[in-house]
């Protein structure tokens, strides 16, 4: 994956949720998110 600088556009992603819901960046395309990735093992 690229570096991405402030005010640069990230590209679109699809993710599966804790509740096997798949959810997009797009869908909040115009909110302010804050991501956290972190794994158990």
């Amino acid at each position: 994956m690229p570096n991405i600088n402030a005010g640069e556009v990230v590209p679109d992603f699809t993710l599966t949720s804790l509740d096997g819901d798949e959810v997009s960046l797009s869908d909040y395309r115009g909110r302010r998110l804050i991501l956290f990735f972190w794994a158990s093992w």
